[in-house]
């Protein structure tokens, strides 16, 4: 990994004062070449103990979700709410292009290391905060975890069932969506910057990032002043949902307009299968054949036309069902993709792991941890040119002190131990 091309950020620095919210971001531009420095306390991120743990074995250096976001990463020790801790990162913040935090308005500005006294020191500094609502606005100092974000951005109205309370989807995608966003606008004023431009803040609120995700709901009120909210399967055309198969699942989106072939397709593969049943009977075809997303959107808007439809919807389900179910996953998709429907495997963790697909294109990638080889998910996109590298694994706590504060930053040795000792380290 050492002799492999230079990222596409190589040379840039980026100090990581990231709660969960904007560990992913980090993660990102790590990836891509930038020496990133996790500024955490003393006795490490918070984040650290998460579970589940490396081998089950409880602890702050184990929690592989903490490996994960934070591999590529090097880590210093730095408490801000002391004042020689403020000092230090004062100190490294000269040294850095990028600094990005999550803490809430006002809570740097108050210990003397917000965007405007850094800047003071750093003209072309790149400042990005990450909050749950932005820096101002009547909402600015609420508190926000990810399913704060996701309720508050529109997003879990649209989750579930319609008998169930909206839900939250799963795997912190409200933190997810706000690091993208804040990558995107680190890396774009860092290419303003480049350009002849000054640094800047950067300013990322989750609930903004998020309110995106909602598909077309907000166009959907914009139009036609009609809230969407939660269907589940209420009115699931044929064809299109989840399937249950003789070894897991499937997804199929058959009659989607413009993509892949339409709901006929499907009726003659089952039909040359001996398994149709009576969808190829003109009561069944007529309707059935002239049913899209478009038709069945503008049924929806029609009582009546909808409740002529339902017994015919219905009664296909339970044939393509059947169907599905006598197959594997993968005679479902093999099978689908020659005919152009549009139907995946919906993979479990393992199905990924042993995914040829993903092996063959070596995206797994391997790092030496503990003294084992520990495989990763690889990157969300390849460069030619600068190829995203895992470098390095995640640091332990406080593994680049020496390094960063006495060899690049220039604090004489002997003031470490005074440091530590105040716990300011």
């Amino acid at each position: 990994m050492a002799n492999s091309p230079a990222g596409a950020l190589d040379g840039i620095r980026v100090l990581d004062l990231t709660s969960e919210m904007g560990h992913y971001c980090g993660k990102l531009l790590a990836d891509l070449g930038a020496d990133v420095i996790k500024v955490e306390l003393p006795g490490g991120d918070p984040a650290r103990g998460m579970g589940p743990f490396f081998r089950d074995e409880v602890g702050r250096e184990t929690s592989l979700s903490y490996w994960y976001f934070n591999a590529n990463k090097r880590s210093v020790t730095c408490d801000i709410d002391q004042h020689d801790g403020q000092h230090l990162l004062r100190e490294l913040a000269k040294t850095a292009d990028v600094v990005l935090e999550t803490f809430g308005p006002g809570h740097m500005e108050a210990r003397g290391i917000g965007y405007e006294a850094l800047r003071a020191a750093k003209p072309d500094l790149v400042y990005v905060s990450v909050t749950g609502f932005g820096l101002e606005g009547p909402h600015a100092r609420w508190r926000a975890t990810d399913i704060v974000g996701l309720a508050m951005s529109g997003v879990m109205t649209l989750a579930g069932d319609p008998a169930d309370p909206p839900n939250q989807i799963y795997g912190n995608q409200g933190y997810i969506a706000a690091s993208i966003a804040a990558a995107q606008g680190a890396t774009l004023a860092l290419f303003h910057k480049e350009r002849g431009g000054q640094g800047q803040l950067v300013e990322v609120s989750m609930q903004e990032a998020l309110a995106i995700c909602q598909e077309t709901a907000m166009q959907t009120w914009d139009f036609t002043k009609v809230a969407r909210e939660r269907r589940g399967d209420f009115i699931r055309m044929p064809g299109m949902g989840t399937y249950k198969t003789q070894d897991g699942y499937i997804c199929a989106m058959v009659g989607v307009p413009g993509f892949g072939a339409p709901w006929s397709a499907l009726r003659d593969w089952m039909a040359e299968e001996g398994k149709a049943e009576e969808l190829t009977e003109p009561q069944y075809a007529e309707k059935l054949g002239t049913l899209d997303l478009r038709t069945l959107t503008a049924a929806i808007g029609n009582p009546e036309a909808l409740t002529a439809l339902r017994p015919i919807m219905d009664r296909a389900q339970e044939v393509i069902g059947r169907f599905f179910a006598g197959k594997s996953c993968a005679e479902c998709y093999e099978e689908g993709q020659r005919r152009r429907l549009l139907i995946g495997i919906v993979a479990s963790p393992k199905e990924l792991v042993e995914d040829p697909q993903l092996i063959a294109r070596d995206w797994f990638v391997t790092l030496q941890q503990r003294g084992e080889a520990v495989r990763y998910p690889g990157p969300p996109y390849r460069l030619s040119a600068t190829p995203v590298a895992y470098r390095r694994p995640p640091p332990a706590v406080g593994e680049h002190n020496l390094e960063v504060w006495v060899q690049e930053v220039g604090i004489p040795p002997e003031d470490l131990p005074v440091y530590a000792s105040e716990g300011a380290l």
